[in-house]
């Protein structure tokens, strides 16, 4: 365990692997800890040196948590690499992690070998969206808005077949402090990265539910078209979590997209 203090924000970070393979740095989605990744880790660490971290006001991330931009979250990533001393990573975001990755990739190219971005386009989401989500949070707190994220997050085969996953990921969401994530969400309902993506020159992979509707108002198929060496997997039937909901089938092919020696 490390926590860094060269960021903005005293970040908790925690790395599985041998350092001596390539590093592969995690970008978490809004309202989960780097224990998202759990069902990743073992697959992933078998060929690289993996590096999460809890962003601001997350898990062990503790803090006040002020106002920020996706642009400060890809600053806290810069952090992190710097004090693992890592000149350049794999990185691997998802969410608004993709969100962060994408950011990183565009504005400090140097520090990023392959790039895959799951659950991500241009926008999350539309702005209707998240002004009605952070108002409810404000008042009722997390719980409050959780049947609908879930919902919103996980198809209805996958909450059925899997319950102790689904109350997993409940309680993760729920105990993020308010704050922390009415910060995050506004930071997302800012974001666009119709500027930055046609600026990112890593070899990137894209990751998709074919029924994701955070997606369904910027698909992930202007994301494809917006970076110029760039591939897509789509998962039938998955949603906005389809990490989760396919961890083995899609930690395959993050590995072998990594691993490729001709880049794909």
């Amino acid at each position: 365990m490390v926590t860094v203090l060269s960021a903005a924000f005293p970040l908790h970070v925690v790395t599985d692997g041998d350092d001596r393979r390539p590093a592969l740095l995690l970008l978490n989605p809004l309202g989960t800890t780097l224990s998202f990744w759990e069902p990743l880790i073992e697959r992933l660490t078998e060929h690289n040196w993996v590096i999460r971290f809890d962003i601001r006001g997350h898990g062990r991330s503790v803090g006040e948590v002020a106002a920020y931009e996706i642009s400060d979250l890809a600053d806290d990533a810069v952090s992190v690499l710097d004090a693992l001393e890592v000149p350049r990573a794999h990185v691997f975001g998802a969410s608004m992690g993709g969100l962060v990755a994408a950011e990183l990739a565009a504005h400090h190219p140097n520090r990023v070998d392959r790039l895959v971005l799951a659950s991500t386009g241009l926008q999350l989401g539309p702005d209707f969206w998240w002004h009605e989500t952070i108002a409810r949070a404000q008042v009722g707190g997390l719980s409050s808005v959780a049947d609908h994220i879930e919902k919103v997050f996980f198809s209805d085969e996958w909450r059925a077949a899997f319950p102790e996953a689904r109350r997993a990921a409940r309680e993760m969401f729920i105990a993020t402090p308010v704050d922390a994530y009415v910060a995050g969400a506004r930071a997302i309902l800012n974001a666009d990265l119709r500027q930055a993506a046609p600026m990112i020159r890593a070899a990137t992979l894209l990751i998709g539910g074919a029924d994701d509707p955070v997606l369904r108002h910027h698909p992930s198929s202007d994301l494809l078209d917006a970076i110029p060496d760039s591939e897509a997997v789509q998962v039938g039937g998955a949603r906005h979590r389809v990490l989760l909901e396919q961890p083995a089938l899609l930690t395959d092919v993050v590995c072998g997209f990594l691993t490729d020696p001709d880049g794909r």
